[in-house]
């Protein structure tokens, strides 16, 4: 009887023992995959590429020169349909002509009447009255600081 129990007992040790270790090795399969994917460099993920609307080329800042600055302005008021203030004509206006600083690009001086006319220019832009806004064009260009 004895060894019927110890033949028993063994039979079950090795029966356990293989269970444990085929166990043991699926995991081990498993687990270099796993960690193989880890430490493999992360590839960002890609955004869908958002659909590019095609503009024209604008220029960006305020040119040198009033001259300069009054051109572009009538280049951009001859579009139609007539360019948003808010964009580049506000900044040559706000930050260019209207700057009373030597240093300026294309300051118009202190002039008061020449002044009061960019700031009419500056609310018929707003406005999008495109008549007013180069006929007002023209006067300032034709009173303007030549330089």
């Amino acid at each position: 009887m004895k060894a019927r129990v110890a033949t028993l007992t063994v039979v079950v040790a090795l029966v356990s023992l293989s269970m444990v270790s085929a166990f043991a090795r699926a995991s081990q399969t498993a687990a270099p995959a796993k960690s193989e994917q880890t430490m493999a460099p992360m590839k960002k993920a890609q955004k869908p590429k958002a659909r590019q609307k095609t503009k024209a080329k604008t220029m960006r800042g305020v040119p040198s020169g009033v001259q300069a600055c009054l051109e572009h302005l009538s280049q951009m008021a001859a579009t139609d349909p007539l360019t948003p203030y808010e964009g580049h004509p506000s900044e040559i206006i706000n930050n260019g002509l209207l700057w009373n600083d030597p240093k300026s690009k294309c300051s118009i001086g202190a002039d008061p009447q020449l002044r009061l006319k960019v700031g009419e220019l500056s609310s018929a832009w707003q406005q999008k009255n495109v008549e007013k806004v180069k006929s007002l064009l023209e006067e300032i260009k034709s009173a303007a600081p030549k330089s």
